[in-house]
């Protein structure tokens, strides 16, 4: 019996000091610390990315960009010109450009999207032409238009319409919209284009056709 008692008293003091505890994962201080630590660092990626999911359900995100849709082709010729005031340059790799559904929404489904990389300095033009084969591709492309302008240009899949009237959007990733010109009906004569004035800034009225250029009045 004795010998029993002096056994049990040595395993308690054992134990005492930590039985079995270097088994146990999260048995010290800091792997549960770093395991804490894991968990904050998780929630707070997801409250910075809220953001991000509400640009495209609520139009209520934080993108921005200084590019404008700046002109506009309907007549004679189906092209769109963005521009960019600066006072940065814009990076367009991702977002996408696009014309009104019949609800006067985007219509994100057929939209050009931008490759990566694709930049626009500021005071810079970018000219898309519209109504071109989705077997193209998106470009950039060398045969832009046949009597004069830029020499690079990307292809739309999709025209403005000037007896219904069109708005062009420019949206984000997550299709929120970032820029927008109106096309109203007939807004522009045979041989002119709608643009704005002042160039970049203004708002839309009839314009003389300068792809790539200053926008300047009829």
């Amino acid at each position: 019996m004795a010998q029993f008692r002096y056994a049990a008293l040595c395993l308690a003091a054992l134990c005492a000091g930590g039985c079995g505890s270097s088994d146990e994962p999260g048995d010290t201080g800091t792997p549960g610390t770093g395991g804490t630590g894991a968990t904050t660092t998780s929630q707070s990626s997801s409250s910075s990315g809220a953001g991000g999911d509400g640009q495209g359900g609520t139009g209520g995100g934080t993108a921005t960009t200084t590019v404008v849709v700046n002109e506009i082709s309907a007549k004679g010729g189906d092209w769109i010109e963005l521009g960019n005031p600066g006072p940065g340059s814009a990076d367009l790799g991702g977002l996408g450009l696009c014309d009104s559904d019949d609800s006067g929404q985007c219509n994100a489904a057929d939209a050009l999207r931008f490759p990566e990389g694709t930049q626009l300095a500021p005071g810079a033009y970018l000219l898309i032409l519209g109504d071109q084969l989705p077997e193209d591709g998106s470009g950039p492309h060398t045969a832009c238009l046949p009597d004069g302008g830029p020499s690079s240009c990307f292809y739309a899949t999709w025209k403005v319409s000037a007896s219904r009237g069109e708005t062009v959007y420019l949206i984000s990733e997550s299709d929120e919209v970032l820029a927008r010109l109106e096309y109203p009906i007939e807004a522009a004569a045979d041989g002119q284009t709608w643009g704005r004035l002042p160039d970049l800034t203004g708002e839309g009225a009839a314009t003389a056709p300068t792809p790539g250029e200053e926008n300047a009045a009829p």
